[in-house]
């Protein structure tokens, strides 16, 4: 009998609670700052539940009204990063096929009395001789002899082009911009000057062991030693 009397007690105040928690409006909650809903501690549970209630209300307004916006830019978005990732794809492709290219050598042309052996010990080449097998190599496409080449004939020597190349004895301006590893052409060589001008101050003047800078240019033709 107790306990069944206990049960109906607390069961009316429960009900008494319901029935008597406030409600609030709109305009009453946005009155409040977050900062003082949650200063509130545990205090007026009720009143942060409603607070934080109309809040997601309002959020969930907001998104179902800027979402007929977002779709659109979604797409976009999504076609503009697909034809970015189109675009570095062949600007990674041309990297490769420029550096291929580059490394895949330079055009020599064969000069009367030159043997692959002298193009090999070249100092702009490989300043040894006995590396001529490498040249071959490169070229058995268009050599069968290799005690066998012609002048007036074009081989590639498989080296990168140079950026920077050390004065030798005997050197000027025109006769380095003519090396196929340079310019592979001796008209170039105001190119080779302008970029060296805080090293010569006179072009007909350069000394061995200077080490210039070789630019590198859409003018740059590096193509056959002249």
């Amino acid at each position: 009998m107790k306990r069944t009397l206990v049960l109906t007690m607390l069961l009316c105040l429960g009900l008494a609670s319901v029935g008597f928690a406030k409600t609030w409006t709109a305009d009453e909650l946005s009155a409040y700052s977050q900062d003082e809903i949650e200063a509130m501690g545990d205090d007026n549970i009720h009143l942060q539940i409603a607070y934080w209630e109309w809040r997601k209300s309002e959020a969930d307004a907001r998104i179902a009204e800027l979402e007929p916006q977002v779709l659109p830019l979604r797409e976009t978005l999504a076609e503009l990063q697909a034809r970015i990732n189109d675009l570095n794809s062949q600007i990674n492709a041309l990297k490769s096929e420029i550096e291929r290219l580059r490394n895949a050598g330079v055009q020599h042309l064969i000069k009367e009395g030159e043997s692959l052996w002298l193009i090999a010990s070249y100092h702009y080449n490989y300043n040894d001789g006995s590396k001529w097998p490498l040249i071959y190599e490169r070229n058995k496409d268009t050599i069968s002899d290799p005690n066998l080449i012609y002048a007036g004939e074009y081989l590639w020597v498989p080296l990168p082009m140079l950026t920077s190349y050390t004065v030798v004895e005997g050197d000027y301006l025109g006769k380095i911009a003519g090396y196929s590893r340079v310019y592979g052409d001796r008209g170039m060589w105001p190119q080779l000057y302008e970029a060296n001008r805080d090293k010569i101050s006179d072009p007909n003047l350069i000394y061995p062991g200077q080490v210039l800078d070789i630019p590198r240019s859409a003018r740059s033709r590096a193509r056959v030693d002249r």
